[in-house]
């Protein structure tokens, strides 16, 4: 097992770490089937207003967090996660606001393109906890070790063959993964018949005009990287049916951008 500046070592080179087996307890797993019973219900219950949502087409969609999302907050800050992000990023919990947050990949959807999560000049820390096994066929996450050393252009990324060193995050229920938020990433595609669910905790520094999030007693699904405007629901579009177009398109208003 490594040691705190071991793990740091990796986090630093790699810009993430997976933790294995850190929430392998009764506690959590039954928390982990409640939130999913309850995202499940959701989808089948809401599935007309979901289909709506921007991102559904491509099969990944956010999650507004309710209070059962929260408890495994609680649950994880008991786990010794504040001495672990304190040692990766320098900075204790109490110098972050933290956002309550989740993905779902839908069934045979979910595949997406290389992206990252915000600039590089905001710094986060996504703290990702799977309720259910992840395997090859759920659509993991798959990150390339290393791409959040330098901030570079979307055509730059393309061309310095980082996608060599790929890697997807096959996850068990326990484990956690923690992640820069600028690493280049991507969603692959779901190829099971169920929701592949992330829970996610997203950390950011402290900002005096933080406005604290609204808690739901019940999960509710959110759009995702696209939006519901008519120039969102487009690019969906074309990004599915017509994705050498759209790849050149991004490359192109990237190069334009540099």
């Amino acid at each position: 097992m490594l040691n705190l500046k071991e793990k740091k070592l990796l986090f630093d080179k790699n810009g993430f770490i997976v933790l294995e087996n850190l929430l392998n307890n009764k506690n959590s797993f039954t928390l982990f089937d409640r939130v999913k019973s309850e995202i499940i219900d959701e989808y089948d219950t809401n599935y007309n207003e979901i289909k709506k949502l921007g991102g559904f087409l491509t099969g990944n969609l956010d999650i507004k967090p309710s209070k059962e999302i929260v408890k495994i907050w609680e649950i994880l800050k008991e786990s010794k996660i504040s001495e672990l992000i304190k040692e990766l990023t320098n900075k204790g919990l109490n110098e972050y606001d933290i956002k309550y947050a989740g993905n779902v990949s839908l069934p045979n959807k979910g595949e997406q393109f290389y992206h990252t999560d915000g600039p590089k000049s905001a710094r986060k820390i996504l703290i990702g906890v799977p309720i259910e096994d992840i395997n090859e066929i759920d659509g993991p996450t798959e990150l390339i070790p290393g791409s959040h050393k330098q901030r570079i252009s979307y055509w730059k990324f393309h061309l310095r063959k980082f996608l060599k060193k790929k890697m997807k995050l096959i996850l068990n229920k326990g484990d956690i993964f923690i992640r820069e938020s600028y690493i280049w990433h991507k969603g692959t595609k779901n190829k099971s018949r169920k929701l592949r669910i992330i829970i996610l905790f997203i950390l950011s520094e402290k900002n005096p005009n933080y406005i604290n999030q609204d808690i739901l007693d019940n999960i509710k699904f959110g759009d995702n990287m696209f939006k519901v405007s008519i120039k969102d629901r487009i690019r969906e579009f074309v990004s599915i049916y017509l994705p050498l177009f759209y790849f050149l398109y991004k490359l192109l208003i990237s190069f334009i951008r540099k």
